[in-house]
């Protein structure tokens, strides 16, 4: 195993950091939402922006499977459906326009959307975070395109999807599940796009993405053992919180 191990020929901090996001990946997917945008810069940081899209994406998918089964049967299918066939146009303008787009420059425009519908739902939270938003068709709309793009771009369509489900006032369970199936449905529709369009997942990396199981197990873990100890309008504030910081992060 040790050989195996060392055949990668990586340095010890690219270990370092590749455990870390891993296990900020698990975290994430089974409810401490946003810590994965924190892992994007790591792992693109280590292994390069394009490449580490392809690394980070059967991550996901891994961490995606967990949550799903330990929020199984809480999600909210209506939400879920609702989005999707949005998202799926996304993805298409992203695998087209690829390399000729900014990454700086749409990250700005999605951080600024987030923020928008950070301060409705601060202000709902403010006067008791009770009533239910139903969102128009245009604001689905636009969530839809821009999270699929994100997703496609730099898998970082976490913080203004994640803000549509939650101002729909989904408890803690219900959002935690409902997150989990939209992005393994759309993490599985990016698999093949990833092989054999963009070329950023092998052999190699999906043997790599074999070794890192164990810190998303682990990472998932102690994400589900946290969610169990927070109330759902703390569990709300927090979300708000970090997905806030998060909005930052994509700014640099």
């Amino acid at each position: 195993m040790l050989e195996f191990i060392a055949s990668f020929e990586l340095a010890p901090v690219s270990w370092f950091l590749l455990i870390g996001a891993s296990a900020l990946i698990g975290m994430n997917k089974t409810g401490l939402a946003g810590l994965s945008l924190i892992a994007v810069p790591i792992l693109a940081a280590a292994f390069g922006g394009k490449a580490s899209t392809g690394l980070i994406l059967p991550l996901l998918i891994a961490a995606d499977s967990l949550a799903i089964f330990s929020y199984r049967k809480s999600i909210c299918w209506k939400a879920m459906l609702r989005l999707i066939p949005w998202t799926l146009p996304g993805l298409a303008i992203a695998l087209y326009v690829g390399d000729h787009v900014s990454d700086h420059i749409f990250k700005i425009c999605i951080a600024a959307v987030v923020f928008i519908v950070l301060m409705i739902m601060v202000i709902r939270e403010i006067r008791g975070g009770t009533e239910e938003l139903e969102p128009r068709w245009y604001l689905t709309a636009g969530v839809g395109l821009i999270g699929g793009f994100a997703a496609m771009i730099g898998n970082v369509a976490g913080p203004i999807v994640g803000v549509y489900f939650l101002s729909m006032s989904l408890n803690k369970n219900e959002f935690i599940a409902t997150r989990a199936w939209f992005f393994w449905i759309i993490n599985i529709i990016k698999l093949p796009l990833q092989i054999f369009i963009w070329r950023e997942i092998s052999v190699e990396s999906l043997e790599l993405n074999l070794i890192m199981l164990p810190a998303i197990f682990i990472g998932a873990a102690a994400g589900v053992i946290i969610v169990k100890r927070i109330a759902d309008r703390p569990y709300r504030i927090f979300l708000i919180t970090i997905t806030a910081v998060s909005a930052v992060l994509l700014l640099f």
